[in-house]
C-alpha cells in the first residue's frame, strides 16, 4: 500500500465492502486526530489483516462487475466457474422437528432465527433445473416445485454454511421483510426454510433477469425503450417504493441493476437486503418478535452514486424515506441524459460527489429534455431531504402528469406523421401532373400549328382533345397541391413541430416560387418564398439570401471585363453603373443575384456583350471567344455561343416548350433587311429574276419596289402615306430604310445567299433559337427590353394615333434587346431558317424552291418570328413564334440574316 493516501485506501476498502459508510468516516477522524500516522497504522485499527491483504486484488470499473458498497442480494448472471450445487439430500420438508443445533453456531441470534424456522427438507420437493445467477450475499437457481407444479426461485446463502452470523441475519431479514410486502412491484417470497446442511433459503417468482441497468448500458436495448415507455416503469417502480415506504419500510439501495424489466410490462424493485423499517412499521424483520424493532440508526449499506447525501456522511437521525427518493432522482437523470449525475456509477468518489456537487441540469446535457421533467430531477436530487418531494408517490403523480401530456403529444405526433405520409400520394401527383400537362400542351400546339383556321372541325378535334386534356391536367394539378397542402396544414396542426410536414410544405412552395421565377411572375415568386420561409429549416432560406459569383475565361486571354446590372426603370430593363472585374480569365468574382450584362474588350478585336443571369448562390463559369471586326462583318452583332433557356412564355404565341438548348457563336444583322438592302439585291439579277424576287403580292404586281428607267429598283412613295409623312417626310430619304416587305421565304433565302457570296461568308436566315436568343439574352425576358409592355416600346397597332403602316428601322429605340439588336419586338414579322423540333435549316435550304405559279398552300411550310405594325400585345412577346406557308407574302413580313463564325483564331 505504498504510496497510497488513506483516503484511497479507504475508498477502495469502501467499494469491496470491507468497510461500511459509518467506518469510513468514523476513519476519517481517526486520521484527522494522528497526525503523521502513516494509513496503514489508521487502517489497522479497522481492518483484520485478511481484509488488508484482499485490498490489494484489483478493483473492476464496469457496472456489471463492480460491487456495491456491502454485500448486497444483487444478482450477477452465471458463470460456468460459480458453484451452484446444492447438497445431496435436498429434499422436502417432512415433518417438524424441534430445534436442532445450528452449524452457525448456538450462541447468537443467527441460530435463533434459524432455529425458529419451520424445518428442514427432508423429501424430494424441489428439483434443480438451472442456475440463474449470484450476487454479493446470495446465490440463486431455479427449480421445480414438485408440490405445487411450478418454477421457482431458490435464493442461498453465497458463502453457505460458512457465512458470518450477521449475513445470515441479513438474508433472513430481507427474505420476511419482502414476504410482507405484498404489491405487484415487488418479487412475491412463496416459502422460507433450511437446507439439510443447516443454511437458510427463500423461493420466489423468478423474475427474467434483464435490468434497467442493462437497458442504459446497452445501446441496442436502449433503442427498445424510449423515453416514454421509460417513464412509464419508472412511475410503476414509484409506486411499488411509495407502498413500502408505507408499511414503513426504506430499500437503502435502489439502483439500475435492482429494478427488473418483464416481458409483459412488469417492473420490479428487487434485492431488499439491505431493507430497514421504522420504528412504527407493521413489518416484522425477525420471525418471532412481538413488536416491530426501534427506528434504525445506522443503515449498513448502499451503492455510491445512488446513496444519499445524509447517508453518505453518516447522519443517521435523517436518513428515511426521502433518502429513497434521493436514489429515484440518480435514475431519473440517467433515464433523461444517459449519464450519471455525479460520474460513473458506483465510483466510490462519488459518494463525495453527491455530497460535494451539485448536478448538471438536465438539460445542458440533453436539450430535448421536458423541463417538467429537469424540475422534478433536480428536486429529488437536493442535497437538503426536507427540499425532496414529499413521497415516492408524488414522485409517480408528476411523472405521470407529464405521460399524459406526452401520451396526447406522442398521439398527435403520430397523426401528424400519418398525415405526411398521406399527402406523399398528392405530393407525387402533382409533380406527375404538371409535367403531363406540360407534355400535352406542347403536343397540342405541334397538331394545332399544322392545321390552318379555315380546316373543318374533323381536322381540329385531335388538337382539341389534348388541349382539353392539358387543362385537364392542369386542373388536376392545382387539386393534388391544393391536397398535399392541406394536408401537411393539418399535421401541422396537429403537431406544430412536425419536420415532415413542415419540410413537405417547404418543398411545394419552392417549386410554386422556382416556376414564378420562370414565369417572370415576382409578386408570386414572393408571395410562395414568404410561406416558404415559414416552414424552411434554413436550407432554402440559405438559397435565396445566397450571393452569386462568376468566373469567365475568353479566347484569347486577356480581354477587360466590365460588368453592369439590369434593373427596371420605367418598365425598361436598364443598365446600371458599370464596374471593372478584371481581366480574363478571373475565378469567383462575387456579385449579387440578379441579370447582369458582361462586356469584353480586348485590342483589335470587336466588343463582347454577354448577358448573364446569376440565380442565388449560382456559380456561373463560361468561356467567351473573342472576333475581329471584319469576322463579324458590318452591320451583324456578335452573339456569343453558350446554354440559355428559350421558350416556356405561356402568355407567348405558340411558344416552345421551356428547355435549355446550347446554342454556338453567331453574328445577327442589327436591322432587317431594309429596302436599300433589297434593292441593291434586285438590281444584280437578271430581269426575269429580278421580277420574281421583286416585293409583291400574289396577284404578280410590283409591289413594294419599281424599276425605275435607269433598271435600277427603288421603293414605291405609298409606302409611306398620310400622317406618316411629317414623321418621315420623303425628301430625307426614309423609304430606303423601311424594312423590305412583300418577300416570301425562298426570296429571303436568295437574298442571303447573294449577300453571303458578295462578303465571302456563310450567311443565312437565322435559325428559331438563334433568334430567340438574340431578342431575350440569358435572363429569360418576354420582351427585348423586359418584362413590362407599353405600346411606345416597339411597333405594332397601338403605337400611333394614325393609321398604322411600315416605319423606317431604328425608329423606336426602346426595341432593343441584350446585345444590341434592334426591332425585334415590332415593326414587321421575320421569317426564320427552320421549325424548331420539325425540320432543320439544312432539310429546308435542301428543299427546291416550287416553281412559279405553285398554290400557296403547296409551298411548304415555314416559321415567322415577332409582331409587326399590324400584330397585337401578344406577337411582340420574343418568344411568340407562327407558322406561315412559305409562298407567304405581306406587308408586315420581312427578314433578317445571320452570318455564321468558324473556329475563332487562338
Amino acid at each position: 500500500m505504498k504510496h497510497r493516501d488513506t483516503r484511497d485506501i479507504a475508498l477502495e476498502a469502501l467499494a469491496r465492502g470491507l468497510l461500511s459508510a459509518e467506518e469510513v468516516w468514523e476513519l476519517a477522524a481517526k486520521s484527522a486526530a494522528a497526525a503523521g500516522a502513516t494509513p496503514e497504522r489508521v487502517l489497522s485499527e479497522v481492518l483484520s489483516p485478511e481484509k488488508a491483504e484482499r485490498l490489494t486484488q484489483p478493483l473492476s470499473s464496469t457496472r456489471a462487475e463492480t460491487r456495491p458498497v456491502f454485500p448486497d442480494v444483487s444478482i450477477r448472471p452465471a458463470s460456468d466457474e460459480d458453484d451452484f450445487s446444492l447438497p445431496e439430500d435436498f429434499v422436502t420438508p417432512a415433518t417438524m422437528p424441534g430445534r436442532e443445533r445450528s452449524v452457525f453456531g448456538s450462541d447468537g441470534p443467527a441460530s435463533r432465527d434459524i432455529g425458529a424456522l419451520p424445518g428442514r427438507l427432508s423429501g424430494p420437493r424441489y428439483a434443480l433445473v438451472e442456475a440463474l445467477g449470484r450476487g454479493g450475499m446470495g446465490k440463486v437457481v431455479a427449480c421445480r416445485d414438485r408440490e405445487i407444479g411450478r418454477t421457482v426461485a431458490l435464493k442461498t446463502l453465497q458463502q453457505g454454511v460458512g457465512a458470518e452470523a450477521r449475513v445470515v441475519r441479513r438474508f433472513l431479514q430481507e427474505a420476511r421483510i419482502t414476504a410482507q410486502l405484498e404489491h405487484p412491484s415487488i418479487v412475491p417470497v412463496y416459502d422460507l426454510g433450511a437446507l439439510p446442511d443447516g443454511q437458510p433459503y427463500y423461493t420466489m417468482r423468478v423474475v427474467k433477469r434483464q435490468s434497467l441497468g442493462d437497458v442504459l448500458d446497452r445501446a441496442e436495448l436502449r433503442k427498445q425503450w424510449p423515453l416514454v415507455r421509460l417513464l412509464g416503469a419508472f412511475v410503476q417502480l414509484c409506486r411499488g417504493l411509495a407502498y413500502a415506504h408505507s408499511r414503513g419500510v426504506l430499500h437503502g439501495d435502489i439502483k439500475p441493476d435492482n429494478i427488473l424489466l418483464g416481458d409483459f410490462g412488469e417492473v420490479y424493485l428487487a434485492d431488499w437486503g439491505l431493507a430497514r423499517v421504522d420504528a412504527e412499521s407493521s413489518v416484522r424483520e425477525t420471525l418471532g418478535d412481538s413488536a416491530p424493532p426501534p427506528a434504525f440508526t445506522s443503515p449498513s449499506g448502499g451503492t455510491p452514486g445512488y446513496l444519499a447525501p445524509e447517508a453518505a456522511i453518516g447522519k443517521w437521525d435523517i436518513v428515511d424515506h426521502r433518502s429513497d427518493l434521493f436514489a429515484l432522482g440518480v435514475i431519473l437523470y440517467e433515464i433523461l441524459t444517459g449519464r450519471h449525475p455525479f460520474g460513473f456509477a458506483k465510483d466510490p468518489a462519488a459518494l463525495v460527489a453527491a455530497y460535494e456537487k451539485e448536478p448538471v441540469p438536465p438539460r445542458r446535457v440533453a436539450a430535448n429534455c421536458p423541463l417538467l421533467l429537469e424540475d422534478l430531477c433536480l428536486a429529488l436530487l437536493a442535497k437538503d431531504p426536507a427540499d425532496r418531494p414529499a413521497s415516492a408517490d408524488l414522485v409517480a403523480e408528476l411523472v405521470e402528469e407529464y405521460l399524459e401530456g406526452a401520451r396526447e403529444r406522442e398521439r398527435r405526433r403520430q397523426e401528424a406523421q400519418r398525415l405526411c405520409r398521406e399527402a406523399e400520394a398528392p405530393v407525387r401527383r402533382y409533380h406527375e401532373l404538371s409535367a403531363e400537362q406540360t407534355r400535352l400542351a406542347e403536343e397540342a400546339r405541334r397538331v394545332v400549328k399544322d392545321i390552318p383556321g379555315w380546316a373543318a372541325v374533323d381536322k381540329k378535334r385531335v388538337g382539341w382533345r389534348l388541349e382539353d386534356r392539358a387543362a385537364e391536367a392542369e386542373r388536376d394539378s392545382a387539386l393534388a397541391l391544393a391536397q398535399a397542402i392541406e394536408l401537411f396544414t393539418k399535421a401541422l396542426g396537429y403537431d406544430a413541430e412536425c419536420a415532415e410536414a413542415h419540410s413537405g410544405l417547404a418543398d411545394l412552395y419552392w417549386t410554386r416560387a422556382r416556376e414564378a421565377v420562370e414565369e417572370r411572375h415576382s409578386a408570386t415568386q414572393i408571395y410562395y418564398e414568404a410561406l416558404l420561409l415559414e416552414h424552411d429549416d434554413g436550407h432554402y432560406a440559405a438559397l435565396i439570401r445566397a450571393d452569386a459569383s462568376l468566373s469567365l475565361s475568353s479566347n484569347p486571354e486577356g480581354a477587360q471585363v466590365f460588368v453592369q446590372r439590369y434593373a427596371e426603370h420605367d418598365r425598361v430593363q436598364a443598365l446600371g453603373a458599370e464596374r471593372y472585374l478584371g481581366r480574363t480569365p478571373f475565378q469567383s468574382a462575387p456579385l449579387e443575384p440578379g441579370s447582369y450584362l458582361v462586356t469584353l474588350k480586348a485590342p483589335g478585336y470587336g466588343e463582347a456583350r454577354y448577358p448573364v443571369l446569376l440565380g442565388r448562390g449560382v456559380h456561373h463559369e463560361a468561356k467567351v471567344n473573342l472576333y475581329r471586326p471584319e469576322e463579324i462583318g458590318d452591320g451583324f452583332i456578335y452573339v456569343p455561343g453558350g446554354a440559355v433557356a428559350l421558350g416556356g412564355d405561356r402568355e407567348a404565341y405558340e411558344p416552345i416548350a421551356l428547355q435549355e438548348i446550347e446554342v454556338p457563336d453567331f453574328a445577327i444583322a442589327e436591322f432587317p433587311v431594309t429596302m436599300r438592302d433589297y434593292c441593291a439585291f434586285l438590281d444584280e439579277l437578271s430581269p426575269e429574276e429580278a421580277l420574281r424576287r421583286s416585293p409583291h403580292d400574289m396577284k404578280g404586281s410590283e409591289g413594294a419596289a419599281v424599276r425605275q428607267r435607269n433598271g435600277h429598283f427603288e421603293p414605291m412613295e405609298q409606302i409611306i402615306e398620310g400622317e406618316a409623312r411629317k414623321l418621315f417626310p420623303l425628301e430625307e430619304g426614309h423609304l430606303w430604310r423601311v424594312p423590305v416587305c412583300l418577300v416570301d421565304w425562298f426570296d429571303a433565302r436568295a437574298y442571303c445567299r447573294w449577300l453571303g457570296a458578295r462578303r465571302g461568308a456563310r450567311i443565312r436566315l437565322p435559325r428559331e433559337v438563334e433568334w430567340e436568343k438574340a431578342a431575350r439574352g440569358a435572363d429569360g425576358r418576354p420582351y427585348p427590353w423586359g418584362d413590362r409592355f407599353d405600346p411606345t416600346f416597339c411597333l405594332m397597332r397601338e403605337s400611333r394615333p394614325f393609321i398604322q403602316q411600315p416605319e423606317p428601322v431604328g425608329t423606336f429605340a426602346t426595341d432593343c434587346s441584350p446585345y444590341g439588336v434592334r426591332d425585334m419586338a415590332g415593326g414587321m414579322r421575320e421569317w426564320v431558317a427552320d421549325v424548331f423540333g420539325d425540320k432543320t435549316w439544312d432539310q429546308l435550304d435542301a428543299e427546291p424552291e416550287p416553281a412559279a405559279g405553285t398554290e400557296r398552300a403547296d409551298s411548304g411550310w415555314r416559321m415567322a418570328r415577332s409582331g409587326s405594325w399590324i400584330t397585337d400585345r401578344t406577337w411582340p412577346r420574343a418568344a411568340s413564334r407562327g407558322g406561315l406557308h412559305a409562298f407567304t407574302r405581306g406587308t408586315g413580313l420581312t427578314f433578317r440574316c445571320v452570318r455564321e463564325l468558324g473556329r475563332p483564331p487562338r
